[in-house]
């Protein structure tokens, strides 16, 4: 019997599993919810829709809305159930079989994921000591395996770093084959190396957002794919007729109206991000290294860091482990992270982690 053999061996994404009052700092999510005023108004919008129609398929409002915040065409955006949908797209309709696709490591560990589940073979450029890497290695090792794929986010999860916008262009101006640049954290990189304005200079190149960051709307499931038109329309063949529901459709448009509020909390958030990584930093010693960071989290390495884990889970506080010896620190609350830098120094100085 043939049937699930293909999963044998497979790695399976398991989130954490959280108790009634645990500090969540392991996801990346927005430590803030949205206000009831927002709220209200989501709410007023979903109660416009029809329930009993399907949505609208091509998310037109919504990709337009999406377009004029970020000064694009629509045609050039395409709505997704969140951009794992995106991703599974891309690894599964629009390359082969067996194609192969170069992923950095460390990088986003889903890219692997459906990389495998779909079959095609994986080419990794491994980060140095730095948590770096250049467009030259990334173009060499593209063209010596003839990839027909790179994927990586920028700024990258869960290393916090990022590479310049000229950098990327150079990559996708130097290889044959297609690139998708994962901009999930890029609200958070105060420069702005978004590769966004050379969708239509390039047609190898893919873009992908997402409203779970910096716009705080995690629960409702919405990414973006930005491309030029030959990559949204082979895009539009391979997704699902449905794929956004109503309600997400309505969520969004409603976020993305709202410019001076997704603004305001992508601000909010740069700034907590910066006194969690000043607090930290305090903390920094041989044998706890703080990473600088683009993103709405920091990237600590310890040889603690399985121990100083489940440590903060006996403490109710929740970050993300990466093995060997790193951890990923949501920026939270100025009570949670105050709480959190109280339990690490506790456990890093003479009372040690008990």
């Amino acid at each position: 019997m043939v049937f699930g053999k293909k999963m044998n061996g497979a790695e399976e994404y398991v989130p954490f599993k959280y108790a009634p009052g645990m500090i969540r700092l392991d996801a990346n999510e927005s430590y803030a919810d949205m206000p009831d005023e927002m709220k209200n108004k989501v709410l007023a919008e979903i109660n416009a829709q029809a329930f009993n129609r399907y949505p609208d398929p091509a998310s037109s409002d919504l990709c337009k809305a999406f377009a004029d915040y970020y000064g694009l065409y629509a045609s050039n955006v395409m709505a997704g159930n969140g951009s794992d949908e995106l991703i599974s797209i891309i690894c599964s309709a629009l390359l082969p079989r067996r194609s192969k696709i170069l992923l950095l490591s460390p990088d986003f560990s889903v890219y692997k994921i459906y990389a495998n589940l779909y079959e095609q073979t994986v080419v990794t450029v491994e980060k140095d000591e730095e948590l770096n890497t250049t467009a030259d290695a990334i173009i060499d090792a593209a063209k010596k395996n003839s990839v027909d794929l790179i994927m990586f986010s920028n700024p990258c999860n869960p290393t916090g770093q990022g590479i310049i916008a000229s950098e990327v262009e150079k990559i996708v101006a130097s290889v044959d084959c297609a690139v998708c640049v994962d901009e999930a954290y890029m609200e958070f990189w105060e420069e702005n190396e978004t590769v966004l304005p050379l969708i239509n200079k390039y047609d190898n190149l893919v873009v992908l957002k997402t409203c779970s960051k910096a716009f705080g709307m995690a629960g409702f499931r919405l990414g973006f794919a930005v491309g030029g038109d030959n990559m949204i329309s082979l895009f539009k063949k391979a997704k699902m007729p449905y794929n956004v529901s109503a309600l997400t459709q309505a969520a969004g448009l409603v976020a993305l109206k709202n410019r001076e509020y997704l603004k305001n909390m992508t601000a909010q958030m740069i700034s907590r991000k910066k006194k969690l990584y000043n607090s930290l930093k305090e903390l920094e010693s041989p044998i706890f290294k703080v990473f600088d960071t683009k993103t709405n989290f920091v990237f600590v390495k310890t040889p603690m860091a399985k121990e100083l884990h489940a440590y903060l889970i006996k403490n109710n506080i929740v970050v993300r482990y990466t093995a060997p010896d790193y951890l990923r620190i949501t920026a939270g609350t100025r009570g949670e992270n105050d709480l959190l830098k109280s339990k690490l120094e506790a456990a890093l100085g003479e009372t040690g982690i008990h």
